[in-house]
This record gives structure tokens, C-alpha cells and sequence, in this order.
């Protein structure tokens, strides 16, 4: 018997009865027999035969194929230590980030990535026993650190709100502010602005779309937001011109529930 007891996108609390039937258990839930519960606080998100729940707090708990920005927090023989911001390090093996094969008795790691150096990486495995794999090969801006900028970091179930439906919101403030950002879906934020007062606008874009994430009308509020604060910039005479920038119909109430 398939029966589902909550609606999708539905707030639900650890130990809520989700379904019954022949459904398979996502993240934030486990399975008793055939019933399948929630373990987190959180989001109810139903795909085909697959329930899990979105948590709307905690830590990243990384899926095979996202792509999260780390800082690399150790160097090893063959690999490098990564800080994803999840319970467990992450792993960077030599052969997941080079396409040239190296001696490594002769070559130092560091000429590479060296600690503290920003990445941004592809989660290759996560297995039973907490070990994440990344590879950087063949990822995009090269595969190699990313230089200057800096990090802002939100909570990670919050991660498609901001990017939005078709990157509607994250273009808005891309453009608006003329800041080159990045998004991981482990809730880091890599971004770089032209100046520091449109970096730090940037800042406040994203920080706003994380506080306001489940209300109404927030891409409006954004825009709205940004271009007033850009107003003042140019009458400070910080900024030359405010970036023409329209907010399509299909994407004004783009991820609001």
C-alpha cells in the first residue's frame, strides 16, 4: 500500500510520519519496515519514489555531485585537507584535481593548492564511513584556487532560494552590484566586487535572501533593496551608473512557497 501523509514543501519535525509504502528514504529521513520518517527539522521535498527532508538548520551533509566551495586546511603526501563546512574534513586526492601525472618525491603539494587556498570542487563519493572525496578536475574557473574575494556563509537549505529559479536571483545581484560571485551548495559563498563598497553590497544582498528566505515577494524586496542602496552610492559618488536590470513576471515569485 503507497500512501503519502504530508504535502511537499510541508514543515514537518524529527519523528513525523512521512509515507507508507515502497518508497525509497532520502536525506533527513530513515525507514521502519515500509514507513518512511523524518529525523530533522525541516522541509518535506518528494521527487518520484524518493522522500527526504530538507533540514532548515544544522550542518552540510553532503550528496554525491554537489559542488561546494572549501578551504584547504591541510597539505598532505598525496592529497589535501578540506574544510567544506561539514561534520566530517573532506579529502582532495592528487589524481581528482591534476590532469598531469607528477613525481611526487620531486613536487610539493603547496605549488598547487596550499592552506588556505579557496576551491571550488565536485563531491566525487560520501560513504557509510563519513569519508568525502572531492575532485576539482574539470571543474570550471579552471580547477584551480580561487584568488582574492572573500567568503559569506548561510545556511545551506537556503542555497536554491538564492540562487533562485534559472539563477533569477543570484543574476540580480550579480549584476546590480557588478560582483562576480560563486555559489557552493554547502552554503558557502565565494564573491569578488569590482569595489569594496559593491562587495559589501553584495554581502548584504545575500544575507538579506538568507534571513527572508521563506517570505513572499523577496526578489522584489532585493532589487528594491540594492538599487536604493546603489542611489545613495552614486550620490556619494562611489558608482557612475546604476546596471539596468529587470525582474521577469515568470521570476518574481521565483522559489516561494
Amino acid at each position: 500500500m503507497r500512501k503519502v501523509f504530508v504535502s511537499n514543501r510541508e514543515l514537518v519535525v524529527p519523528g513525523t510520519l512521512l509515507a507508507q509504502g515502497p518508497f525509497k528514504s532520502g536525506k533527513g529521513t530513515f525507514k521502519e519496515g515500509t514507513r518512511v520518517y523524518s529525523t530533522v527539522i525541516g522541509l518535506v521535498d518528494i521527487r518520484g519514489d524518493t522522500i527526504r527532508v530538507i533540514p532548515l538548520e544544522g550542518p552540510y551533509i553532503p550528496e554525491v555531485g554537489d559542488n561546494v566551495i572549501g578551504k584547504i586546511i591541510d597539505v598532505k603526501f598525496s592529497n589535501w585537507v578540506v574544510d567544506i563546512g561539514a561534520p566530517y574534513q573532506a579529502t582532495l586526492r592528487i589524481q581528482d584535481a591534476l590532469e598531469e601525472k607528477i613525481d611526487l618525491l620531486k613536487v610539493d603539494l603547496r605549488r598547487f593548492f596550499d592552506i588556505g587556498d579557496i576551491i571550488y570542487a565536485k563531491v566525487k563519493a560520501f560513504n557509510e564511513v563519513n569519508q568525502i572525496d572531492l575532485m576539482t578536475k574539470g571543474m570550471p574557473f579552471g580547477g584551480g584556487p580561487l584568488r582574492g574575494g572573500q567568503i559569506v556563509k548561510i545556511t545551506p537549505s537556503k542555497v536554491p532560494r538564492l540562487i533562485g529559479k534559472g539563477g533569477s536571483m543570484i543574476n540580480t545581484i550579480k549584476t546590480l552590484t557588478q560582483t562576480r560571485i560563486i555559489v557552493g551548495q554547502n552554503g558557502w559563498v565565494w564573491l569578488s566586487g569590482k569595489k569594496q563598497e559593491l562587495e559589501r553590497l553584495a554581502i548584504e544582498a545575500i544575507l538579506k535572501v538568507n534571513r527572508e528566505s521563506h517570505t513572499q515577494g523577496l526578489t522584489d524586496r532585493v532589487k528594491d533593496f540594492l538599487v536604493k542602496r546603489l542611489q545613495e552610492l552614486k550620490e556619494q559618488g562611489v558608482v557612475e551608473d546604476i546596471p539596468e536590470f529587470k525582474v521577469e513576471e515568470s521570476e518574481r515569485n521565483d522559489g516561494e512557497a
